[in-house]
C-alpha cells in the first residue's frame, strides 16, 4: 500500500514523460515491516547486482513526484561531475505538532557525528554542493557502487547509529556520509523541490509562508524596539 498523492505523482511523471509501452519493469522486490534501513539496502543491492539500468532514482512513498522535478534532476545529473543528485522536500522534527516548522531536507555537517546543519535558509534554483541529504528523491549513477562497496563492503550502508542522551544518525545520513568517505560528491538541485505528504503538505508553499511571517514578526519587533522612548 502506499499514499495516493505518491502513486498519481509516479504515475502521471511515467505516462508524460514517455510511451508507457516503452517502460520496461526490470523487477519487484518486497520487504516487509517497517525496517527502512533493510528496505533500503535490499533495493541498493538488487540496482547493483541484477539490474542493467545505468541510473536509479529513488523516491519514498509519501513524495509527490512530477515530470518538472524528474526533468531537472535528469538534466542535472552527470556520471563524472555530478554522479548523486538530489531534489528538495521538507521535514519537520515536530510531526505531532498542530503546527510544524519546515525545514529543507539537505545538509552540511555539523560538529560531530550526531549533528548537522539544515541549509537553510533555501537558495532558490540553485545547483549546490551538500554533505548529506534526504534519500526522498535521489537520482544516483551505478559508478557510486564498486567505490561505496569499497570503504563499507562488510555493513549495511544504511545502518542507523545511537549514541547516548537520545542521540541518534538515521539511515540516509549514514549513506551520505558513505558516499562522501568514498568520494563521491553529492549536489542538490533547490529548485526540485516536490511535496512531502505528512499530517498536511509539507511544501513550497508552506515553507515560503512559514518563515516569512517568522522574518516578519522579527522586523516589526527589532523596528519596534528601535522607536525612542516617550519621555514623561
Amino acid at each position: 500500500m502506499s499514499d495516493g498523492k505518491f502513486t498519481e505523482g509516479l504515475v502521471y511523471t511515467i505516462i508524460m514523460g514517455q510511451d508507457p509501452k516503452n517502460i520496461q519493469i526490470h523487477n519487484a522486490i518486497r520487504v516487509q515491516g517497517n525496517q527502512i534501513g533493510r528496505q533500503r539496502q535490499s533495493l541498493f543491492d538488487l540496482w547493483a547486482d541484477q539490474v542493467k539500468t545505468d541510473w536509479l532514482l529513488w523516491v519514498d512513498s509519501d513524495i509527490v513526484l512530477n515530470q518538472d522535478v524528474l526533468k531537472k534532476l535528469w538534466d542535472t545529473a552527470d556520471k563524472l561531475t555530478r554522479p548523486v543528485v538530489t531534489g528538495v522536500y521538507f521535514i519537520s522534527k515536530e510531526n505531532e505538532q498542530a503546527l510544524m516548522q519546515p525545514m529543507p531536507c539537505i545538509f552540511n555537517e555539523g560538529k560531530d557525528e550526531f549533528t548537522i546543519q539544515y541549509i537553510h535558509p533555501l537558495p532558490d534554483n540553485e545547483i549546490i554542493k551538500v554533505d548529506c541529504a534526504g534519500m526522498g528523491l535521489a537520482l544516483m549513477h551505478k559508478s557510486v557502487v564498486p567505490r561505496l562497496r569499497e570503504v563499507c563492503p562488510d555493513y549495511s550502508l544504511f545502518a542507523e547509529k545511537e549514541g547516548l542522551n537520545n542521540q541518534f544518525v538515521s539511515e540516509d545520513i549514514v549513506f551520505f556520509r558513505y558516499l562522501k568517505k568514498a568520494g563521491v560528491p553529492v549536489h542538490a538541485h533547490t529548485g526540485a523541490r516536490v511535496k512531502h505528504m505528512k499530517r498536511f503538505s509539507l511544501d513550497e508553499n508552506y515553507y515560503r509562508l512559514y518563515w516569512g511571517s517568522v522574518y516578519e514578526a522579527e522586523a516589526r519587533k527589532a523596528k519596534a524596539n528601535e522607536q525612542p522612548s516617550e519621555q514623561a
